[in-house]
């Protein structure tokens, strides 16, 4: 029974190497390789790289505890000048510490603040508090394979500091010395092995200067104005299992298998320049448990016949893939078109939750001067009721006092025409002395009352055309507050407000809201309701002063009348009072001021009538007045409370409009990402639709030319060829770390060698 894992056979591990150069379109970048680029590679390395990564999969999941990048800084032939190694260790169990061991110089945490200790076993710990630690060291241990970059012009070979500038026919060439000779056990046999190094080296040549590019062994890819040169080889993988493997038949198949060592590069060039050239060595990519094989060579000759068919499946498989691609790429480029959609909704999303940001605030100042105006509001109706209150009743008192006064003037009246009558009386009438002696007191004491009562009545019309033009401001002066609240949310009026929820209300039903959205349709009902209520207790108090017109007009007619009466009624008193003078000063001067007296009585009494109607006006008056000020005075108060709540939502409203831009701004950056991602995978698609047709094809030569042959080479007993291959694919797995790590734990370590510029 012939047992055999992914690999098949890894007779033709070298073979498939062309395989890998249309591998994964993975983008998701290894973090701790992001920290140590910050600082030494500019955008077209980042593509560089980018392009090599796609080609190894060398972003692919690992599971290992440490994971190692190590960048080596060289000049443009390859020669070493700076070893520059990130570390990722991943706390999987959220631990306090992290026990690592490094042979690193000047280490740098590069993605936290977090220490670490060294210990008396040469070990070091990090206090990583449940977090993953990234740091960054230096290094000049040796490496497991040096890059050496050679350069010809015209077929001479000629130094790179003198090819600037140059033109003519170029050829760039990468070798490789594999330097992971190690000797294992075999059976009985002692044999060397190497860490089978997959090499991945690539340049981007500006295609306005470079064209007719060709490539030994690898790929071209586009990139707008460059081409990404991209090649690979396996160092010593060939010659290692030459020396290895005994058999001649199985030396015979490899011999025919091209794998190469090195990678070459011409083209016709104009002004040569070139930026760098960048390599990457993975040493797991043919050495883990996928490639092993478990092989019971006994019945070798059935596992041919499966492995026949299992090609033939692939050749059906690669046709079933590229018609696939074909589905993919069209969506692709419907992704494309949305994802541009995005970018732009995202910037205006951006742009509009800054203004709102920037309203909000000024709505919440706004706001704050707001609810101190309605606490003195509330105030100033407490003072207006007690006010109205106080107005009620001393109108009400002035008022009792009139009738008190005009009572007694018919009594006063009906004395004069005693006195009168008494001195055109015979001399048995009597009391006319007393009367008039009685009347210039009475008449003293009417002049005082009077001209009190003229000048409270004064008072009293001034205090209420000064009460009815406050409060016939009051309705506008509430009513700017509400706009000054509309005014802070930049959209004009209660009616835009309404519309914009109203736009998210029917967001909500088709589809939902974001947080943010929801965040912002509450914000604005808060402003809408709360300018609402504002504007509603403006008409509210116009309508009520509209009411009272009626009364407060003849409130104020009323005060003018009681003014005027009492005006009237200090000039008549001042008559009595003079005419009572005269009586007192003789018979005849009393008779004649006597009959003053009474004509000024009447026009007194006239004036009294006035001011009695105008006093019960005014008392009707000053109580509607009273009322209505209570009522004002029950709504301040509810105006008060409600201001507070709207400046607690103001608050609210304004961190969260923040959030809002600030989550925008993020939004419309990543959507940019995106739309350049998108740009990217769609090209990719187009370019991965390609490769599989091309897959398709070397599938159905690779069925013909390889695996067909192999059955008929295949007859005999190779064990102990194929556990020497075991033993060469193991080494590279044993390569996990560069700089060190904790015995025990899994570790898993790539290169990139990037070169200095030729310019």
């Amino acid at each position: 029974m012939v047992k055999i894992k992914k690999g098949l056979c890894i007779l033709l591990a070298a073979a498939m190497m062309t395989t890998c150069i249309v591998g994964c379109d993975n983008k998701k970048e290894d973090e701790s390789r992001v920290q140590a680029k910050e600082s030494t590679e500019s955008d077209d390395s980042d593509k560089l790289e980018e392009a090599l990564a796609q080609q190894l999969s060398f972003d692919k999941v690992s599971d290992a505890d440490k994971e190692e990048t190590v960048y080596v800084m060289a000049d443009a032939s390859g020669n070493v000048e700076k070893i520059l190694v990130s570390s990722w260790l991943k706390n999987t169990e959220g631990t306090d510490g992290i026990n690592d061991y490094t042979k690193l110089t000047n280490i740098e945490n590069v993605k936290g603040y977090e220490q670490y200790v060294k210990n008396d076993d040469g070990s070091i710990t990090w206090q990583a508090n449940g977090a993953d630690i990234y740091y960054q060291g230096e290094s000049d241990e040796q490496l497991p394979v040096d890059v050496k970059v050679s350069y010809k012009l015209n077929g001479v070979d000629i130094k790179p500091e003198e090819l600037k500038g140059a033109s003519g026919k170029v050829t760039i060439r990468f070798d490789y010395t594999n330097n992971t000779r190690t000797t294992v056990k075999v059976g009985n046999e002692s044999k060397e092995v190497i860490a089978p190094f997959v090499m991945m080296s690539g340049v981007m040549l500006p295609v306005d200067r470079f064209t007719n590019v060709e490539i030994n062994n690898g790929k071209i890819i586009s990139e707008g104005n460059n081409a990404i040169v991209v090649g690979y080889a396996v160092p010593g993988l060939k010659d290692c299992l030459l020396e290895g493997i005994d058999e001649d038949n199985i030396k015979g198949a490899i011999e025919d298998i091209d794998v190469p060592d090195y990678v070459e590069i011409t083209a016709d060039v104009t002004d040569f320049e070139l930026d760098m050239t960048m390599t990457a060595g993975v040493a797991d990519l043919l050495s883990s448990d996928d490639m092993k094989l478990d092989i019971d060579t006994t019945q070798l000759t059935s596992s041919l016949d499966t492995l026949s068919d299992s090609s033939n499946q692939l050749v059906d498989g690669s046709y079933q893939l590229a018609t696939g691609l074909d589905t993919l790429t069209e969506g692709t480029y419907s992704l494309k078109t949305g994802s541009n959609q995005l970018k732009t909704g995202a910037d205006d999303l951006a742009k509009y939750t800054g203004q709102l940001a920037d309203g909000t605030d000024k709505l919440n100042s706004a706001l704050t001067t707001y609810t101190k105006g309605v606490n003195k509001i509330k105030k100033g109706s407490y003072k207006l009721k007690n006010g109205a209150e106080e107005l009620s009743k001393g109108a009400n008192d002035v008022k009792q006092g009139i009738d008190s006064v005009y009572d007694g003037e018919e009594e006063l009246k009906t004395g004069l025409d005693a006195i009168v009558l008494g001195y055109e009386g015979n001399s048995e009438q009597a009391g006319a002395v007393d009367g008039a002696n009685s009347l210039s007191k009475g008449a003293s004491e009417l002049s005082k009352g009077a001209k009190d009562l003229s000048d409270g009545a004064n008072a009293v019309s001034t205090g209420v055309s000064t009460f009815v033009q406050t409060m016939s401001g009051m309705p506008d002066m509430i009513a700017k507050t509400a706009t000054d609240i509309i005014g802070m949310t930049g959209l004009g009026s209660l009616d835009n407000i309404s519309a914009a929820m109203a736009q998210l209300e029917y967001a909500a039903t088709n589809g939902g809201l974001t947080a943010e959205q929801m965040a912002t349709y509450k914000q604005l009902s808060q402003a809408y309701y709360s300018a609402s209520a504002i504007m509603q207790v403006s008409d509210t108090l116009r309508d009520n002063l509209n009411a009272m017109s009626t009364d407060i007009t003849a409130l104020e007619d009323g005060a003018l009348a009681v003014a005027d009466g009492a005006q009237d009624l200090s000039d008549g008193a001042m008559k009595v009072s003079k005419g009572a003078s005269d009586v007192s000063k003789g018979v005849t001067t009393l008779y004649k001021g006597t009959v003053a007296v009474s004509d000024g009585l009447e026009e007194l009494m006239k004036g009294t009538y006035a001011l009695k109607t105008g006093a019960k006006n005014l008392a009707d008056g000053a109580g509607t007045i009273n009322s209505k000020m209570k009522e004002l005075y029950k709504g301040s108060v509810s105006l008060s409370k409600g201001s507070g709540k709207l400046l607690s939502a103001t608050d609210t409203l304004n961190t969260s409009a923040k959030a809002i831009s600030d989550g925008a701004n993020t939004l419309s950056s990543g959507a940019d990402s995106l739309n350049e991602g998108v740009i990217t995978l769609d090209d990719g698609a187009v370019k991965l639709d390609t490769g599989a047709n091309d897959l398709m094809d070397g599938m159905n030569r690779f069925n013909e030319e390889g695996i067909k042959k192999l059955t008929d080479k295949f007859q005999g007993n190779y064990q102990a060829d194929i556990d020497f291959i075991n033993a060469l694919f193991k080494e590279g797995s044993l390569y996990g770390n560069y700089s060190g790590a904790i015995n025990g734990i899994k570790t898993n370590v790539k290169f990139i060698y990037e070169t200095g510029a030729i310019r």
